[in-house]
């Protein structure tokens, strides 16, 4: 399979070309490429943005921080702004296969790719994350939460790709992120639990149990209106009404459902143990 590979060196360039013809988006290719090799998709043009220095920002906006499209997970793990305010995704990403991958893989482009299993959305879903997305018709900001489709299925129409993704600072919960694979490192997760909890709110989201990764929301705001009279069963209860996974060749449903259950009332028992009375 050949295709052209296409290297804009503006943003203007980049959306000319975006209109106009039939290709792929280049950041990390961590992801891309990998689908090229195994016949999944076969563009005819692939652009890099390679040349593109001004999406490989991360911004601090005050409330919020703001990654563009060409930041890596490296660049994200290594930033002090990361590391202060956003403790939950620096925890997801150290998930997310090997430090090669790493060093070429970007936020935006794991979250592109759209994978249920996808560590770095369950943490964005948590902070509240919003998309940047520009097309030939103009600007649009769209919730995560409303991007992800389904299972490698988004939002974006023919001629636009993601900028930037902003989301909130979390530095007042206390974080956990937990992730069952099939072997200690580099593996797709059969499944995870991330949260951020302080004595007033939780936030959950399940990996690899759904079409998409999924928010229990009923659970959550459980938590939040029954302080006097919390159970921590009927919680674990109402989480798990948002949980429906497969069978496949990494795990059966039966698994992943049992695994789920138990994050969660370990996550509940870390929040404990940290003295807190709020369950």
């Amino acid at each position: 399979m050949s295709f052209s590979v296409l290297m804009p060196t503006s943003e203007e360039e980049l959306m000319s070309i975006l209109s106009r013809s039939d290709c792929n988006i280049l950041a990390g290719g961590t992801d891309l490429l990998v689908k090229i090799r195994l016949k999944r998709i076969a563009p005819k043009n692939v652009v890099s943005l390679r040349h593109l220095r001004s999406f490989g920002k991360i911004e601090d906006l005050g409330d919020s921080i703001r990654v563009g499209c060409k930041v890596t997970m490296s660049e994200l793990l290594s930033n002090e702004t990361i590391g202060k305010h956003s403790k939950i995704l620096k925890m997801a990403l150290r998930e997310v296969g090997s430090p090669q991958i790493r060093n070429r893989a970007t936020l935006v482009g794991n979250v592109v790719n759209a994978s249920p299993a996808g560590d770095s959305i369950v943490a964005l879903l948590l902070s509240n994350a919003t998309l940047q997305i520009v097309g030939q018709y103009g600007e649009r900001i769209q919730s995560l939460a409303d991007f992800i489709k389904g299972p490698g299925v988004t939002s974006l129409s023919k001629g636009e790709f993601v900028r930037s993704i902003t989301f909130e600072k979390t530095g007042g919960f206390f974080p956990q992120f937990y992730k069952v694979g099939q072997r200690s490192s580099m593996a797709i997760a059969i499944a995870s639990v991330g949260s951020l909890i302080s004595e007033s709110e939780i936030r959950l989201a399940f990996g690899s149990v759904a079409p998409v990764v999924v928010v229990p929301k009923e659970a959550c705001e459980y938590y939040s209106s029954e302080r006097s009279s919390f159970d921590e069963s009927k919680f674990v209860e109402l989480a798990m009404k948002r949980v429906s996974p497969i069978d496949d060749v990494r795990a059966s449903q039966w698994y992943r459902t049992t695994v789920i259950r138990n994050l969660v009332f370990r996550t509940l028992k870390v929040w404990r143990k940290r003295g807190y009375n709020a369950v």
